[in-house]
């Protein structure tokens, strides 16, 4: 190395050695700022990202709440219906053709779904007529 990239100090016993940047003071100090410029722009972003965030947690209904678990048999997709317990996709895609219900019942009577599977979902399901 030579003399011109090395700065020595010289202390009571020992000889401290630092590197020395090629760059301007001026440049330097203009990098710096620019680094610190974008870490600032960064920490805002994930700021205003988790703000977010919890804004939008806030405006969910809590999921224990009654109306955010019943699915409406009438106006549920396929891969809605299929979510529940003993609901394949084919039973799934035969509740779909065979709209309307009147009642959750009604999915019994025409022979769509089996008493016992009924009797698991009951509480899950709702006819909301249109």
């Amino acid at each position: 190395m030579t003399r011109s990239r090395i700065r020595s100090w010289r202390g009571r016993s020992k000889t401290f050695h630092v590197w020395q940047s090629r760059m301007p003071k001026q440049k330097e100090s203009e990098v710096t700022l620019f680094a610190s410029a974008i870490i600032a722009i960064l920490i805002a972003v994930v700021a205003a990202a988790i703000g977010g965030f919890e804004v939008w947690w806030i405006n969910q209904p809590p999921p224990s709440s009654p109306s955010a678990m019943l699915l409406d048999i009438n106006t549920a997709t396929v891969r809605e219906l299929t979510t529940l317990s003993g609901i394949d996709q084919s039973i799934a895609e035969k509740i779909v053709t065979e709209r309307p219900y009147n009642r959750t019942d009604n999915l019994v009577e025409k022979n769509i779904i089996p008493q016992a599977t009924y009797d698991k979902i009951k509480d899950q399901i709702v006819t909301k007529q249109k």
